[in-house]
């Protein structure tokens, strides 16, 4: 650069400040190389590094920066430090550069220090100068709880020169007021809302006395919301006003009361409403629910001759209507049935209820509930009931078993399961949770709770296990007994046991005869006495074996000794299922009556009533070792030699039917001459020269016949008819087996 440099002063300040003016030229110029605004480092007096340059100072020249101006104001345009609510701030940035001219079109971005507390508007928090250098972005609380504090900071960029500004502000949760309540449209006066009608309810909401637009936490309530026959259902807020649904759903307080509240601030208003009218009676339960009343008379012993039927009186709605006074009526009246109460009103829940009380005859019945109020009149009947079940009979209890015959001579642990199956005079299933007592005289009957069992439609199970005591013929009676009555002839046809001429059971005087409670002295229907009940031990007499010699003095009938003195043995005909129960009580053979009181009367009470309803049963406790006695395949009956084991005809060695097949048939019993265990299966094996066709039966069936099992197969010799043998096989259900070898003739 070139140029003339004016003289000032002489002497030392005159040197320094024309040294000072050369630097600045320079510097100004680029001289000594540098470039704009780099430092000259020279020491006072001596020769710079620059071309050109001298001087005696050091120093930094930076270039100016521009500038952004942030602050927050209301919408007058004052400057403000905090918001609140639902309130908006404007936040305002003012850009210039280094000279202080005013930026135009430049980006500015805002940004919070506590992204949880405010909202710019836009999102983005972006905006550009105007043509005054002024970037402007809105600014509101989060929502009407935040409160806090936090920085706000906008940056600005002009010639890769960043200006930034911030302003700290405070945050505080809105303050809410509802102001005065009003409905829309408004009600005409002296009339009130129908029931399940609407109409809406206006809320004036503000923020420190200006309007919002949103109003957290305002809540509805009333007093027929509390009590259920009532809704409010909130609506939106715009420009300060709050908007809720209000629903009669047949309040009967006649004028209700509406609060709006949120925050310390509530507004009420008061509305005139109808109650609902009547609209249907449901049936809701009885109870008992699922079984049968049983017939009048036949209550106690877990049963019952009366239900409770429960109606509830509801509105158009389906809300509850307290008050109403039902009125009840039974589609039959059959056997003296009743509905008491006849009428009743229902509660605050809108429930009522009455009960059915059984007559003395089977029927279904349903019951009528009716209602009227304000001229509309419904009606509401019941599920179906039934009037059947009453008290067992003895000639309708039996007793069964899965297996007559188990594998429990010699066992432990074996099981067989009893039914008992119990019903009333008509053949109905008795009430469930009758219980059923079993007593036996080997091995044990029950559960370790108790040697019972209670019944579920009609029937119920228990177990008797093998174990000691074991009686000598392996025969083990048991007894199941319950509380029932006994046979009668229902001669009249009323469903129950008549009688003309009777005493009072309990001291009171009576028009008719109560069954079950007064005693009949004559004039009664025809009816069974039952003697007591006892354990029938059987004859407990000593099975013949074969080959096994006579006792003294015994006789012998189908295959048992009669060791008693009445000379019958209880032969395969005879007693129940074909056992030997003699059915007729000796306490000599250790037979027990039962429930035990030390004697037995055969003649029963003299009179109708309840009594031990019985039912006995006899079990074999099965060997498990066969024997094979030979019978006749026509008759069934022994062969005079039962023992012989060879098939005649069947070989080439002579005899009827010389080579040709030949049936076999042979009855199975264990070591007491009764069947084998249920289960046990017969087959062949070891064949040579024969074959066997199909057993009849091939297993042992479920049977305590005395005498055993009776068994057929065909054997077939070989073609050339040579001699043969065949072995035949008993296997028990815990794999023991007996082999019996035959040979063809």
């Amino acid at each position: 650069m070139n140029g003339r440099l004016m003289k000032h002063a002489s002497g030392t300040a005159g040197q320094v400040l024309t040294a000072t003016i050369l630097a600045l030229s320079l510097a100004a110029c680029g001289g000594g190389g540098g470039s704009a605004g780099s430092t000259g480092v020279a020491a006072a007096g001596s020769t710079g590094t620059g071309a050109g340059t001298t001087g005696g100072v050091t120093g930094t020249v930076p270039a100016a920066a521009p500038t952004l101006t942030l602050t927050l104001v209301d919408g007058s345009a004052a400057i403000i430090t905090a918001l609140s609510g639902g309130q908006t701030g404007v936040l305002r940035a003012v850009f210039k550069d280094a000279a202080g001219a005013l930026i135009r079109n430049a980006v500015v971005k805002f940004t919070a220090s506590d992204t949880t507390l405010v909202q710019f508007t836009p999102a983005s928090g972006s905006a550009l100068t105007d043509a005054n250098g002024v970037a402007t972005i809105n600014l509101k609380p989060a929502d009407f709880s935040s409160a806090g504090a936090l920085t706000l900071s906008a940056q600005a960029v002009l010639d890769t020169k960043t200006a930034a500004g911030s302003v700290n502000i405070a945050i505080g949760a809105a303050s809410l007021a509802v102001g005065s309540l009003s409905f829309a449209p408004a009600p005409a006066a002296g009339t009130s809302l129908p029931a399940f009608n609407t109409i809406s309810l206006n809320v004036p909401v503000t923020s420190n006395g200006q309007p919002v637009n949103a109003a957290p936490g305002l809540t509805f309530s009333s007093l027929c919301t509390g009590d259920g026959t009532a809704t409010i259902t909130a609506g939106t807020v715009s420009a300060g006003v709050a908007t809720a649904t209000y629903l009669n759903k047949g309040c009967t307080r006649v004028t209700d009361t509406l609060t709006a509240a949120i925050g310390n601030s509530t507004q009420s208003i008061p509305l005139a409403v109808s109650a609902a009218n009547i609209g249907t009676i449901n049936f809701v339960s009885a109870v008992p629910s699922g079984t049968s009343l049983v017939l009048k008379g036949s209550g106690g012993l877990g049963r019952t001759e009366s239900a409770l039927l429960t109606y509830k009186v509801v509105d158009q709605s389906g809300s509850p209507l307290s008050g109403v006074t039902v009125r009840f009526a039974a589609t039959t009246t059959t056997g003296g049935l009743q509905v008491l109460p006849a009428q009743a009103t229902s509660g605050t829940d809108g429930t009522v209820q009455t009960s059915v009380q059984s007559g003395t005859i089977p029927t279904p019945v349903r019951v009528a509930a009716q209602a009227t109020r304000s001229g509309n009149t419904v009606t509401g009947l019941s599920d179906a009931l039934t009037i059947s079940t009453g008290l067992p009979i003895q000639k309708a209890m039996s007793i069964s078993v899965d297996k007559y015959n188990i594998e429990a001579l010699d066992y432990d642990g074996i099981v067989a399961n009893i039914t008992l199956r119990m019903a009333d005079q008509y053949g109905n299933p008795i009430s469930d949770g009758t219980t059923a007592n079993f007593v036996t005289e080997g091995g044990a009957v029950g559960s370790s709770a108790q040697g019972a069992c209670q019944t579920a439609n009609g029937g119920c199970t228990v177990p008797l296990t093998s174990q000691s005591f074991r009686p000598i013929n392996g025969r083990v009676t048991v007894l199941a007994y319950a509380q029932g009555i006994e046979d009668f002839t229902d001669s009249n046809g009323d469903g129950q046991y008549s009688c003309t001429n009777f005493t009072s059971g309990d001291g009171t005087v009576q028009p008719t005869f109560r069954p079950l409670i007064d005693t009949c002295v004559s004039g009664g229907e025809p009816y069974v006495d039952l003697p007591d009940a006892y354990l029938d031990t059987g004859l407990h007499a000593v099975l013949r074996r074969p080959g096994q010699a006579n006792p003294p003095g015994a006789t012998i009938v189908s295959n048992i000794l009669d060791l008693g003195a009445d000379g019958v043995a209880g032969n395969p005909s005879s007693g129940i299922n074909g056992l030997p129960l003699d059915g007729t009580y000796d306490a000599a053979q250790g037979d027990q009556p039962f429930p035990y009181h030390g004697t037995y009367s055969a003649s029963g009470d003299g009179h109708w009533g309840v009594n031990y309803i019985r039912r006995s049963i006899e079990i074999v406790f099965s060997g498990s070792t066969a024997t094979l006695i030979r019978v006749d395949p026509v008759t069934g009956a022994d062969l005079a030699n039962p023992n012989d084991r060879i098939v005649a005809g069947l070989g080439g060695g002579g005899g009827a039917g010389t080579c040709a097949a030949q049936p076999l048939a042979f009855r199975l019993t264990d070591v007491n001459n009764n069947p084998m265990p249920a289960g046990t299966t017969v087959s062949s094996s070891d064949a040579v020269k024969i074959t066997s066709g199909t057993f009849f039966p091939a297993l042992v069936p479920s049977t305590a016949a005395i005498g055993g099992t009776y068994h057929q197969v065909t054997l077939k010799p070989e073609a050339a008819c040579g001699s043969g043998t065949i072995s035949i096989v008993v296997t028990t259900p815990r794999g023991l087996g007996s082999t019996f070898s035959f040979s063809s003739n």
